[in-house]
């Protein structure tokens, strides 16, 4: 577990550093085991997070190891990781951009990247919830199985991952696809990717796999 600590406050640091957390904005978490999640404490600056801050839940949300209270967004990790059985980590932070679109109410769902098509997917935008409240889960809901990142509508990002790298890593893929987005919106109208360029694109990333056509 240290070495999950260590990676887990990393991941803090980074999010800080890249200033897509304020103050003390933000909230990670990421699987101990079948039944218990290692979370960051509610009110903490991310860049300032120590090891031994961090907090052990169960996925009731009860405080089992640690000093302090766990954040209030807790419930809609624990939503994700009880509807999700291949999620290991959730992000949610408020990348500037990428909460711009939100705050917008427009979603990134249109292919206009191959990297974003092949990493995170289609990032579709969750209805406004009151934050800290049972109606992020709710709004959650009707998107939680088909996707790996959201947009919070008037709020922020949510990104899931398998593990801790790739929850950050499409946090990151996340806001850059929106700045390139802004981008492209400013100088006309983004060009998203056809069908066939999509599956053209699949194509190519399984024949490096070494994969056959299903």
């Amino acid at each position: 577990m240290t070495d999950l600590r260590a990676a887990l406050v990393a991941a803090c640091r980074r999010l800080d550093g890249l200033g897509f957390v304020a103050a003390t904005d933000g909230n990670l978490s990421c699987r101990l085991g079948p039944d218990r999640l290692l979370v960051t404490p509610s009110g903490r600056s991310k860049g300032e997070l120590e090891a031994n801050d961090l907090l052990v839940t169960d996925l009731e949300g009860r405080v089992v190891e640690g000093d302090g209270r766990p954040s209030s967004e807790l419930p809609m990790h624990l939503f994700v990781y009880r509807r999700r059985d291949d999620v290991g980590a959730v992000v949610h932070a408020h990348p500037p951009a990428a909460s711009g679109f939100a705050v917008a109410g427009i979603d990134l769902t249109e292919p206009v990247m191959p990297e974003i098509v092949l990493t995170v997917g289609p990032i579709p935008l969750a209805r406004y919830a009151t934050p800290s409240t049972a109606d992020v889960p709710r709004s959650l809901e009707p998107l939680i199985d088909g996707h790996q990142a959201f947009l919070l509508e008037s709020h922020g990002v949510l990104c899931v991952g398998r593990h801790l790298t790739e929850a950050l890593h499409r946090m990151e893929r996340v806001e850059h696809v929106a700045r390139v987005d802004l981008v492209a919106r400013l100088l006309g109208r983004p060009r998203a990717l056809s069908d066939g360029e999509v599956l053209a694109l699949f194509d190519a990333a399984r024949a490096l796999r070494g994969e056959r056509e299903p």
